[in-house]
């Protein structure tokens, strides 16, 4: 069952343009970050709900090179499969997550969220570096929501904020569950000490819902959890 992409828009706030798609059953939202716009620029994609097909179709004329997963939940992965025999992009996730990725998963809703084993490439901690042509994004282990939850942090540069994907880790006014297997109270309140420390100006783009800053997240969310 496909699930075709409701919206799609690209953010030009922060320091790099980013594309978002909003796409599948459960609204998920996927994001596609290239360095530079000109045909052929290495690509990302963060966290490939829904459908490969529309996600390829919105990639256009970018290079894909790595496929991020940000935690092990299907409705974020259930593009994966496709998405990376198609492309043969690097398929990169922490290393706690990355053994139910490569077990696959049943569907919790029925067909359309099965997600077939897909091995991980690259299996990433705390502190590694994921890069991007002349992009160099950190990765911050985030467990709180599944035990390997990672975010992407990118620094602001040419005067213009840095962003960061944060999965279900930290949303728009609140935070990814912690009583999903894996989820876990106290280790969320530090993933969100651990992203509070990143600059006020910093771009939220979330596994769901509309986009957002640390520092308005910083006394509604992060701070009050």
């Amino acid at each position: 069952m496909r699930a075709n992409c409701k919206r799609q828009v690209t953010i030009d706030d922060g320091c790099v343009p980013v594309t978002a798609l909003v796409i599948g059953m459960m609204d998920n939202n996927c994001f596609i970050v290239a360095d530079g716009r000109e045909q052929g620029a290495p690509a990302m994609v963060v966290d490939p709900a829904g459908d490969a097909e529309a996600i390829q179709k919105a990639l256009g004329w970018f290079k894909l090179e790595a496929i991020v997963c940000t935690h092990d939940h299907n409705d974020h992965l259930v593009a994966l499969p496709e998405l990376a025999a198609a492309t043969g992009a690097k398929v990169i996730s922490s290393n706690a997550d990355s053994r139910i990725i490569e077990k696959g998963q049943p569907g919790y809703f029925g067909d359309w969220d099965a997600v077939a084993p897909v091995h991980v490439d690259r299996k990433v901690n705390d502190g590694d570096t994921i890069k991007l042509g002349s992009l160099e994004f950190r990765v911050m282990l985030t467990p709180g929501h599944t035990k390997g939850g990672i975010c992407l942090y990118l620094p602001g540069f040419d005067g213009k904020p840095g962003v960061v994907f944060t999965g279900d880790t930290l949303f728009r006014g609140a935070t990814g569950r912690v009583d999903f297997e894996g989820g876990n109270a106290n280790e969320m309140r530090a993933s969100l000490k651990k992203l509070g420390k990143l600059p006020d100006s910093t771009i939220v783009f979330p596994g769901h819902e509309g986009l957002t800053t640390i520092g308005i997240e910083r006394h509604r969310v992060i701070e009050a959890f």
